[in-house]
């Protein structure tokens, strides 16, 4: 009887030290995670902006969306004394950069870093005459804030923030001339642990093509920002490398439904129930969808 009480007591101590080590160790890897949160139009246009928050609570931001969401962005920037620690640009289309440079003629932030892969102003005024006024607006801004330390990042490179890894799988493409502006994208891939985040920005055919030549064996990643607002983006390839089980799609109501000027369901010429198709293709099951309203998840 005593004998089995000891190997009672023996085997519960087991169960109860192997519970506290797994408990321990789901903790920490919780605690060692990102916040990521999807930002949702203010305006009525598209657009496209990211908040990443650490381990240690850097903030970093991706994009933003147009001017009229600068407002939204600087109500979360305040809650981090009205720092930027990291802000990372895709391209230099206004609803991705829209905000920021309100914000920043304002003097209503300060950014630490901006880690981009840009033309010189020039080169849009040459291939994208049309959007040059937002390029150089940022650029005005930029020369005299001396304070701001900015990377022209390089393909490949692996840039370590707090607890996560960056790493640039794509950069700009000068030399593309067919839908030029989005096929400028930087593309960058967050390690968070053992899960990984892509960010494809408005990456295009053109540049999808050298995206899968470069890092083909790369692309592979549990989260995925949907290209080009989730319409005449990245080609379906590349979603089939991703292979993706979630889906981040910073995508207002009326593209979400292909809505032409509110004459019905898919009544307009965009491509977003093509790319919806895909992803159902792929039997991805959690989608975040910026025409339901800002949401943040964790990512451990």
């Amino acid at each position: 009887m005593k004998k089995s009480k000891k190997i009672f007591i023996s085997v519960v101590s087991i169960i109860l030290i192997i519970i506290l080590v797994i408990g321990i160790y789901i903790s920490t890897q919780y605690s060692n995670g990102i916040d990521i949160t999807q930002l949702s139009p203010q305006g009525s246009r598209q657009m496209m902006g990211y908040i990443m928050e650490t381990k240690n609570d850097t903030f970093i931001l991706v994009d933003g969306g147009t001017e009229a969401d600068s407002e939204n962005l600087k109500k979360h920037v305040d809650k981090h004394n009205g720092v930027v620690n990291y802000w990372f640009i895709t391209h230099a289309h206004d609803d991705h950069i829209g905000a920021m440079v309100s914000l920043l003629e304002q003097g209503a932030v300060k950014i630490e870093n901006i880690v981009c892969s840009l033309n010189d102003l020039e080169w849009y005024k040459q291939n994208e005459e049309e959007r040059a006024d937002i390029v150089e607006r940022l650029y005005n801004i930029l020369n005299v804030n001396n304070d701001i330390v900015i990377k022209q990042a390089q393909l490949n490179e692996q840039i370590y923030i707090d607890n996560i890894k960056v790493k640039i799988l794509g950069v700009k493409n000068p030399e593309i001339t067919q839908n030029v502006g989005n096929n400028q994208s930087m593309v960058f891939k967050v390690y968070v642990n053992n899960k990984t985040i892509l960010f494809l920005g408005d990456t295009g055919e053109e540049s999808s093509k050298k995206l899968i030549q470069a890092n083909k064996d790369e692309l592979k990643s549990d989260v995925v920002q949907m290209a080009h607002h989730g319409q005449s983006g990245a080609t379906e390839e590349i979603y089939q490398l991703v292979k993706p089980q979630i889906c981040l799609w910073p995508t207002p109501e009326w593209l979400w439904d292909n809505n032409l000027n509110g004459q019905g369901y898919n009544t307009g010429n965009w491509k977003t129930l093509e790319t919806r198709e895909w992803i159902e293709k792929l039997n991805v099951k959690t989608n975040y969808v910026a025409k339901d309203g800002e949401i943040t998840i964790r990512i451990w």
